[in-house]
């Protein structure tokens, strides 16, 4: 093929972006919708036998189920084409390879890449939901994009997850990041992704895979037998990579518990043991919400927490206790009566038992649980879980400085100057790292029975001058369970437009 080809009579070939063993991709454009696009050509490798041929193709009309995904952290398919050849009409994502970043810059250092890894985690979490497995996660097919997000990308190798899926005598994916037992047998499983995000983990901080040799085959025989070559660089991280490389999948921790820990990396708290969460706070009907809400990450387009500013005053303007944000808005203790949180209709995927699309008059939408109610306050609109205290907090309109980490450290300050933090601890105030214009603040305080709680909260900049935020509250013994909830809170929330 070349530069001009048209295919299906609608897309046209403008130029390779990039090239692999399995084929080319292209910048292309979509002349019935106008819009850029990003084309994979599909090239049978020459080793294939003619029986592997029509697996692969069998495999490729699998992987249509990938264009089923709509998350923020993954390139959406949009088309699968068969010519004399297969190709993939994705999401034109102009953006570097993380491959490409690293080789430029070096190793980052612990925080940033667990910060990346929750990024990609979100990415798998969401594919495994819809019973897609990646196979072939990596750093080459993670993207850094110019609007902020972090991006996983080539989903051509994906399979439909059935309880595990074997292709015999068959590796599929990079070597150096696929996991024992789908080089060894062939099998592909959510494990198998988690193991594959160990390793890019790896060579995030370390510059090499964990099984860097020479050659292909030098590289599948160390996988075979030997451990993971000596991590130098890693530190605090350097635990959640090995836990992540166990040759024994069952070992490895799943997206929940590896969401934590990256999370507790991420805000320097990896040195301390994990809180342990009370679970007779969990109704029995959320317990497959959690194993399913798991680690949606922060995404710069659709992400977000806070309670607003009792006023619409500047954060620009020098923070005082009049402009402290008004934490009890959405956490007094009875609640006025609200209506339910449902007002649902379809939305842009399926979301766990128990939750509802909930679209609000306030100008947004959200994924909410089925049986919380809303209420208004003064600032914000609020959401309650009724058989307990946790609090969803929503703004749609607050006024940004430019640095959004400025935005929360001068609330902070506010906040504290007002009295309304008792026994403040911060746990982190930063910017998120996939967010354009997003920060998050995390922290404790007590209330006046001596209730430890926890809130996160994190704003984002849609526009010059705009931006929305979102709040969890939670009593801090629960937070580990509560995370999960909220970043699918997170991962959900778009502004009606």
């Amino acid at each position: 093929m070349s530069t001009g080809t048209v295919l299906a009579d609608r897309y046209v070939l403008e130029e390779v972006i990039g090239a692999g063993g399995m084929g080319r991709v292209w910048r292309g454009h979509d002349r019935v919708l106008g819009r850029p696009v990003a084309v994979k050509e599909i090239l049978s490798p020459p080793w294939l036998t003619a029986g592997a041929a029509e697996r692969w193709q069998h495999g490729l009309r699998e992987a249509q189920a990938a264009s089923r995904l709509r998350h923020p952290n993954v390139v959406a398919v949009l088309d699968v084409l068969q010519t004399d050849r297969p190709w993939i009409i994705m999401e034109y994502v102009p953006a570097r390879s993380l491959d490409a970043v690293l080789a430029e810059r070096g190793p980052f250092d612990a925080r940033d890449a667990a910060r990346l890894g929750l990024e990609i985690l979100a990415a798998l979490d969401a594919a495994h939901r819809a019973g897609v497995i990646h196979r072939d996660v990596k750093p080459h097919n993670v993207l850094l994009a110019a609007d902020g997000r972090v991006v996983l990308t080539d989903f051509g190798l994906a399979v439909i997850a059935e309880g595990g899926v074997t292709v015999p005598q068959q590796v599929l994916g990079s070597p150096e990041f696929v996991a024992p037992e789908c080089a060894r047998d062939g099998v592909s499983t959510v494990e198998c992704d988690l193991w594959s995000l160990g390793a890019t983990l790896y060579a995030l901080v370390e510059g090499v895979s964990p099984y860097h040799r020479p050659t292909a085959v030098a590289t599948l025989a160390a996988l075979a037998v030997d451990p993971p070559d000596p991590m130098a660089r890693a530190g605090p991280i350097g635990p959640v990579i090995l836990r992540l490389l166990n040759r024994d999948p069952r070992r490895r921790p799943g997206v929940i518990e590896t969401g934590l820990l990256l999370r507790a990396v991420m805000t320097g708290s990896a040195t301390r043991p994990l809180p342990k969460a009370r679970r007779r706070w969990v109704p029995r009907r959320w317990r497959a919400v959690l194993a399913a809400a798991a680690a949606c990450v922060l995404a710069g387009a659709g992400t977000a927490a806070a309670v607003g500013l009792p006023e619409r005053v500047s954060p620009d303007a020098p923070a005082t206790p009049a402009a402290a944000p008004a934490v009890q808005d959405c956490l007094v203790p009875s609640p006025p009566v609200g209506t339910s949180s449902i007002n649902a209709g379809a939305g842009p995927y399926a979301l766990p038992g128990g939750w509802d699309w909930h679209a609000d008059d306030a100008g947004f939408t959200a994924a909410i649980p089925a049986s919380w109610s809303r209420f208004q306050s003064a600032t914000a609109v609020c959401f309650r879980d009724p058989g307990g205290t946790r609090t969803l907090a929503v703004e749609t309109a607050v006024t940004p400085t430019t640095d959004p980490t400025t935005f929360w450290r001068r609330a902070e300050t506010a906040s504290r100057a007002a009295g309304a933090l008792p026994g403040y601890t911060k746990i982190s105030i930063g910017p998120v790292l996939a967010g354009s214009g997003g920060a998050e603040w995390e922290s404790t305080w007590e209330t006046k029975d001596g209730t430890r709680r926890h809130a996160r909260r994190i704003v984002v900049t849609t526009a010059p001058g705009q931006a929305y935020t979102l709040s969890w509250f939670t009593d801090d013994t629960d937070w580990p369970l509560d995370e999960p909830l909220f970043r699918l809170v997170m991962t959900s929330y778009r502004g009606n437009t």
